[in-house]
């Protein structure tokens, strides 16, 4: 039994030696050449104790060992104080990295940005495709023009309408860099083409940029590839007033707002956090979704309960939506921070409804509209309050036109819904994402009935044609609603399709499709030269408001 106890004292110490050989080579400790020395004999020594290394090996007497022992207390004494100077400095550097973490302390910010340079690095190859939808359709290119309007009732549009656009997209009326918007008659006809101008848009940009709305920008940024249309809406003289978004290489995904003149020159840009789909008013003011970055993570207790909620946001970057108003020369007229009124009111507790992992975007507002017209004396609205869609909860919100105070929520069975309106009385239509009937869906056109919380599919429904039933947007989609409000415009940006349907029995009216005539770019595949591309849609709306 003795013989076995010096096997595993021997493997110990052999170790530890190691150990504090790799320490003392790594500080370059004058005294390391000494110290290694003196372990390779102990080490050597003890190799003499091993049972089986040598089968003649006499065992230690009780005084080698003592002395032994003696020496190694020794030389750890004598490497004492650097050993504390070792784990002084480790507790300090770990002590000093949460602080840099949680104040952004030097140097967070070189930190941080190489990190996201190596990330930007690790990124596929970039292609310069616009907002493509990596489809292409069974059509000739030169004949996309043609095919992007299918009649399903009459020959005709009722009002015209205003098709978002972008980069490669209607090549055909404009042939640099593609048409930001194009108007089209009732008949289908091109009414007027929106060039968009991306060197003017940017230079607009760097002229409005300001230290309030910073913006992380990676080293493969570019402004003309990276920045793109989301939101539209169209003042009385024919301006637009456009809302950018950019892709995953710039923080936050907000670009700005701007009033872009009919021949696509920026008339102003507000180079901040605006997003999503502004709205313009009777007045000539804008309703903006907005937001500002905050730094560190939302928490707050839930009255009455003691219980504290804290929605981690990983980076403590999380976006804070706010609503805003701007006015027709681009000055921010007025501003509500959304997660404020939220905290502000008993219905706090709906923040824990949001999506898992989507801490640092709690809310993810997509759409404001004021309620106009007879409320039907539903409760909790008024006729000029607002109604704000949030993806991320699943939830839409009754606002004070007047104060911002959060006066209803609503939750059903949408599901990260986009562009909540209201139609009338106490009705609201929505694009529900992800929600379904159990017959018809994912994605549909919803209207839920605030006064007896009915709620209807009305497209897709059993009448849908087969071609159309399955139309599927993951994200992103709006709906606008006609101005007799017996029609709406339902866009499934994901697939690049949009259907005009009757709201009394949910009829597809028109289909309207994205297809592109790419031909001539050879960033695209081999497939450019035989069939049409199929870009995302993000807008087709009714034309209300002309002079």
């Amino acid at each position: 039994m003795q013989r076995y106890t010096p096997v595993r004292a021997a493997h110990g110490k052999v170790w530890t030696q190691r150990v504090l050989t790799r320490i003392l080579e790594l500080s370059r400790h004058p005294l390391q050449s000494e110290f290694s020395a003196s372990m390779k004999n102990e080490t050597e020594h003890e190799a003499n104790d091993y049972p089986f290394a040598n089968a003649c090996s006499s065992i230690e007497s009780d005084g080698e060992r003592r002395s032994s022992l003696t020496g190694y207390a020794r030389n750890a004494w004598r490497h004492l104080p650097l050993f504390l100077l070792i784990a002084a400095i480790a507790i300090a550097s770990f002590a000093y990295g949460g602080l840099m973490v949680r104040y952004r302390l030097f140097p967070y910010s070189i930190i941080s940005d190489g990190l996201k340079t190596l990330q930007t690095l690790r990124e596929p190859a970039i292609v310069d495709d616009g907002k493509f939808s990596d489809q292409f359709a069974d059509v000739q290119p030169e004949s996309a023009p043609a095919n992007r309007i299918q009649f399903l009732d009459g020959d005709s549009l009722i009002e015209p309408l205003l098709w978002y656009g972008g980069r490669f997209q209607f090549l055909e009326l404009c042939p640099e860099w593609g048409c930001l918007a194009v108007e089209f008659g009732a008949a289908g006809e091109v009414v007027h083409a929106y060039p968009l101008r991306p060197d003017a848009l940017e230079q607009a940009a760097e002229d409005a940029a300001t230290d309030e709305f910073p913006f992380e920008l990676a080293p493969t940024f570019s402004f003309v590839r990276d920045v793109y249309p989301i939101g539209m809406s169209r003042y009385p003289n024919g301006d637009l007033l456009v809302v950018f978004h950019t892709d995953f290489r710039a923080f936050p995904y907000s670009a700005g707002v701007a009033r872009i003149d009919p021949n696509g020159y920026p008339v102003w840009f507000r180079r901040d956090y605006s997003h999503h789909w502004p709205q313009i008013e009777a007045d000539g003011s804008a309703l903006v979704p907005g937001q500002m970055v905050a730094s560190e993570s939302i928490s707050f207790h839930i009255e009455g309960t003691g219980l504290a909620v804290e929605i981690d946001c990983g980076s403590d970057t999380p976006y804070l939506d706010t609503v805003n108003v701007i006015d027709g020369d681009g000055r921010l007229v007025e501003s509500v921070d959304l997660i404020d009124a939220l905290l502000d009111s008993p219905f706090a507790p709906v923040l824990q409804y949001t999506l898992p992992g989507r801490g640092c975007d709690p809310i993810h507002l997509n759409f404001v509209h004021r309620i106009g017209g007879d409320t039907g004396g539903a409760q909790g609205m008024s006729p000029g309050d607002l109604v704000v869609s949030m993806r991320n909860l699943s939830a839409f919100a009754i606002l004070d036109g007047d104060s911002g105070r959060v006066k209803r929520v609503v939750r059903g069975s949408f599901f990260q819904q986009h562009a909540v309106r209201h139609l009338e009385g106490a009705k609201f239509l929505m694009f529900d994402n992800h929600g379904r009937d159990g017959a018809h869906g994912p994605s549909r056109l919803l209207m839920v009935d605030l006064a007896n919380g009915q709620e209807t599919t009305i497209f897709p429904n059993d009448s849908t044609p087969e071609s159309l039933s399955d139309l599927f947007s993951l994200f992103h989609s709006k709906i606008d609603i006609s101005p007799d409000r017996r029609r709406a415009m339902v866009v499934f940006s994901q697939v690049g399709a949009a259907v005009e349907v009757r709201l009394s029995d949910g009829a597809a009216l028109n289909v309207f499709r994205s297809l592109h005539d790419v031909s001539g770019l050879e960033q695209f595949s081999s497939e450019r030269v035989s069939q049409s591309a199929v870009f995302k849609m993000y807008g087709l709306d009714y034309i209300r408001n002309q002079e």
